[in-house]
């Protein structure tokens, strides 16, 4: 269990502004962007190498832990270095920010990471864990932590052991992480409340759309579900139009929905019954994977994968890639969903 005194120096650090106060890390990375804009509400995955978005593609090679997509191109890790692929193909190293805690906003205008690339250090070499934000059409740096010096006693390897600062989304108004609300456009912050049961509440969180919805907890079993006071933890998705509710509390998560207004479930007509939401083309039009279980095989019970496109009012289901079977587990996954920390 964390402790009392290493939750208030963390918050410190990152957050609230203790130690000496100095100017903005002079080396601290810029962001590249592209020359075009791609069509970022298409259908989005990455199999052996090739990131598919709708009909294009593009190359990023088979050592990808996860990406997430911007207006001109995407974004993506590898052991911990952030790298960046245009629309038209062309591959740049950005920087080694060290962690995989990615975001970006449902429009992809706007993308957000956590970095120690740059930025203050503690008596051992480690790095204040910074918080980063930018424009994915201009490359504008919308946000960036205050860099404050770490006081002489401070083990910050040790004390990121304990508690890891988390970035929990970003709209194109504000960013939430570890325990406050950024305002992006004044830099100014909110701290977060909690709840009846102690889970963090973030201002405008509830009301933030994010790529998969918005982010809402639920209540219920069996073939019921109803929306309840949402927290930073929730295991629900609700559709844009608010009509629509996903549980994700489970994986492999049944292909189903519940109705927002009377809980009711319905089927997703997908190949298969199982099913896991990846994001939203418009309101009317979610895209995701269905999944073939077989409960028997201990390993990894999804042994295939298949791309869908699905219509929101009748969900019926359309294949947008080739059955992708289940490989063996190897350093880097061979299949990934949009900001997905599953290895397929």
């Amino acid at each position: 269990m964390k402790s009392r005194a290493a939750t208030l120096l963390l918050a410190c650090l990152v957050l609230a502004g203790c130690g000496d106060v100095g100017e903005e890390s002079t080396d601290a990375f810029t962001l590249p962007v592209g020359q075009t804009e791609w069509d970022v509400t298409a259908p989005a995955w990455f199999y052996r190498g090739t990131l598919h978005i709708g009909d294009r593609t593009v190359e990023l090679g088979d050592k990808v832990d996860k990406f997430v997509l911007g207006r001109t191109g995407a974004y993506w890790m590898s052991a911990g270095t952030l790298f960046f692929t245009s629309a038209e193909g062309r591959t740049q190293r950005v920087a080694k920010v060290g962690w995989g805690n990615l975001a970006v906003s449902a429009d992809r205008s706007v993308f957000a990471t956590v970095d120690q690339s740059s930025g203050p250090k503690d008596r051992y070499g480690t790095r204040v864990l910074q918080l980063a934000v930018f424009d994915t059409v201009t490359g504008k740096r919308l946000y960036r932590t205050p860099d404050r010096k770490p006081d002489a006693r401070d083990d910050l390897a040790d004390l990121y052991g304990e508690i890891m600062p988390l970035l929990h989304g970003v709209s194109d108004e504000r960013a939430f992480f570890y325990g406050k609300t950024i305002d992006l456009a004044d830099g100014s912050t909110t701290k977060s409340t909690t709840d009846a049961d102690g889970m963090d509440v973030y201002e405008g969180y509830a009301d933030t759309l994010f790529p998969d919805g918005f982010r809402v907890s639920l209540r219920g079993e069996g073939k019921q579900r109803r929306l309840v006071e949402s927290s930073m933890y929730a295991v629900g998705r609700l559709s844009p139009d608010r009509t629509t509710i996903f549980d994700v509390g489970t994986w492999p998560t049944p292909a189903v929905v519940y109705d927002a207004k009377t809980g009711v479930q319905r089927a997703i007509n997908t190949p298969w019954d199982h099913f896991t939401l990846a994001g939203w083309t418009d309101q009317d039009t979610f895209y995701g994977v269905s999944e073939r279980v077989d409960e028997a095989v201990l390993d990894n019970v999804v042994r295939d994968r298949q791309v869908v496109s699905c219509e929101l009012r009748t969900l019926r289901c359309t294949p947008v890639s080739p059955v992708i079977p289940t490989e063996p587990t190897t350093r880097f996954p061979t299949f990934l969903l949009e900001n997905s920390d599953n290895s397929f």
